[in-house]
């Protein structure tokens, strides 16, 4: 069975890195809890005190001491105790450096648009190659042959200007040596992360620029899109040759809190983005299933030919989906047009139609589909 939802949104108008680790982090498709607000509770005294003793005449008056002294409340209220609308929320997920990586199993169909975020321009200008490399995409292997990656590749050469995707607050410019941003030090080499200006469903979004040659920035400052960050290189663990390794991380700063930058990249001009779920009979998450995306009919009169594109679903492990879309498979920077999207596995063979719009993202889904390798309880 092969169920398609296509979803399109609008936009306002985003090799290798090397062995990565099998390092851990607990995603989910669930929308943060509500913002909690504390009420203010002021204490009434639930007696007081009243002198039994009455002066008479014949009686000297007894004065009351501090034993007999009428309670007076200790709790008041105080404007640190007040509802605002300003409260912070608790994070989500928790971080737990040594927790293990649960990806949540199943995902519901999704019923309603859910907003795009296009929020990033790209880290490499127009001048050089911006667009993603094709053969090393998110949560891929290379055929099981290097861990799951955790972000995308710009290769350009030895001393291409990196930019900022977005304007925020450079929370680190330097070298991994002592400091660990992936699996261990001295594996993104020089580096720049970013907190955006913006924050997702709660949580702080941060973009990391890994494997720099040089460094144009300093912890601390505050950068505007599209400034110089520094330049391309092979610092680190930068197998393939100089390249940009970038990375989306929500929540926290962490290796284990990636997500795929292709779905926050914002398209070329009259160019759209694609989205998707591959699951079992189960319901559950097919990982490193093959998709293959055909134009049918292109509707940009600039691109010559077919437009084929190539990549797999998510790996199982360290790899986050977008907690509102529980998607496997992302792929930004198609041409406008009518696609053929086939997912295969060695088990199952499946195609659909779908329509990629300018400026927006579609949505797919199959079901019912069957893993590569069949597991033990089968």
């Amino acid at each position: 069975m092969v169920r398609i939802s296509l979803f399109l949104f609008f936009a306002p108008l985003l090799a290798a890195c090397g062995a990565e680790s099998l390092l851990a982090a607990k995603s989910t498709a669930t929308l943060p809890p509500p913002i909690v607000e504390y009420a203010t509770i002021t204490f009434t005294p639930t007696a007081t005190y009243t002198p039994s003793l009455t002066p008479t005449p014949s009686q000297t008056p007894i004065t009351p001491t501090a034993t007999n002294t009428p309670v007076t409340p200790t709790v008041t209220r105080t404007p640190t105790s007040t509802n605002t609308a300003t409260a912070t929320p608790t994070p989500f997920p928790t971080h737990d450096a040594n927790a293990i990586h649960t990806p949540m199993p199943t995902f519901a169909a999704l019923s309603a648009p859910i907003p795009e975020h296009f929020w990033l321009g790209r880290p490499i200008s127009e001048d050089f190659q911006n667009i993603v490399e094709a053969n090393y995409r998110y949560g891929e292997t290379r055929e099981d042959t290097l861990p799951p990656h955790h972000g995308v590749e710009f290769y350009n050469p030895t001393g291409t200007p990196i930019i900022a995707a977005a304007g925020g607050e450079v929370v680190f410019a330097g070298p991994d040596w002592n400091v660990v941003f992936g699996p261990n030090t001295f594996f993104y080499g020089n580096l720049v992360v970013i907190k955006l200006d913006r924050v997702y469903l709660h949580q702080p979004v941060y973009n990391l620029y890994a494997h720099m040659e040089t460094i144009a920035v300093e912890t601390g400052l505050r950068v505007e899109a599209a400034q110089v960050l520094g330049s391309v290189g092979g610092s680190g663990v930068a197998l393939g040759g100089a390249h940009l390794h970038f990375e989306v991380r929500v929540g926290f700063n962490h290796y284990e809190s990636t997500r795929n930058p292709e779905l926050w990249l914002r398209p070329f001009p009259r160019w759209g983005a694609l989205a998707g779920r591959v699951v079992d009979p189960d319901g559950k998450l097919v990982p490193l299933a093959n998709i293959t995306i055909r134009s049918v009919e292109l509707l940009n009169e600039d691109i010559e030919g077919p437009v084929t594109r190539f990549l797999y679903t998510y790996a199982a492990e360290t790899i986050n989906p977008d907690e509102q879309l529980g998607e496997n498979f992302a792929i930004s920077d198609l041409p406008s047009g009518t696609y053929q999207v086939s997912v295969s596995t060695g088990r199952s063979s499946k195609k659909l139609i779908v329509e990629i719009e300018r400026d927006k993202l579609a949505w797919v889904e199959f079901e019912d589909v069957l893993p590569k390798t069949r597991v033990a309880s089968e």
